[in-house]
């Protein structure tokens, strides 16, 4: 049953893969999985943010910041390495007619730790800002699809990542309203 799953997952990938392709995607997803290209991006944006509610801003700065640190670290050295997956470009894997636009990787695959990141903070940040959830969790269904579509993951590596990442984001915004009704100096985050 596992190896039918597999097996689908990795029809599915080379259909997502291949379907869309063309140069404009060729161009921009690579920019878009790239965590350095939104540096200065999310900068401009926290700095916005900031000028606007700075005792809020800095709350949810800082839940996300522990966010990253607890995601990650959980992703790459804990679940990649019990399921030790290989990614669709790791050189034993490759299949002729993908196209691979980030090279050859080596290391796992199961699950994407930027599927879990991204999915992540969208929970986070849609708990305090309810009404803009779409635009949170749209962003990170790009960043998402953006793994499977440069070749280095397959679907269920970012539903799987996309899924925890989410739980593990709500969480966290639950414990930050239970921290904001418990410190006076914050109330109004």
């Amino acid at each position: 049953m596992l190896s039918d799953l597999l097996m689908r997952d990795e029809k599915l990938f080379v259909l997502l893969n291949t379907i869309l392709s063309n140069r404009i995607f060729d161009f921009l997803f690579p920019l878009i999985t790239d965590v350095d290209s939104w540096i200065v991006p999310a900068g401009i944006a926290i700095w916005f943010f900031y000028r606007k509610e700075k005792k809020k801003a800095l709350f949810i700065l800082g839940l996300s910041i522990l966010l990253v640190a607890i995601t990650d670290p959980i992703c790459v050295r804990i679940l990649k390495p019990f399921f030790h997956r290989l990614r669709p470009c790791h050189p034993s894997m490759v299949i002729d007619q993908v196209h691979y636009l980030m090279g050859r990787k080596t290391s796992y695959s199961f699950p994407s730790a930027h599927a879990m990141n991204i999915f992540a903070q969208a929970a986070l940040f849609s708990g305090f800002y309810p009404k803009r959830w779409g635009y949170f969790f749209g962003f990170a269904c790009i960043i998402g699809f953006s793994r499977i579509y440069v070749g280095v993951h397959y679907p269920l590596d970012v539903f799987f990542g996309a899924i925890f990442g989410a739980c593990c984001g709500w969480l966290l915004f639950i414990i930050g309203q239970k921290i904001i009704k418990r410190k006076p100096g914050i109330q109004n985050v």
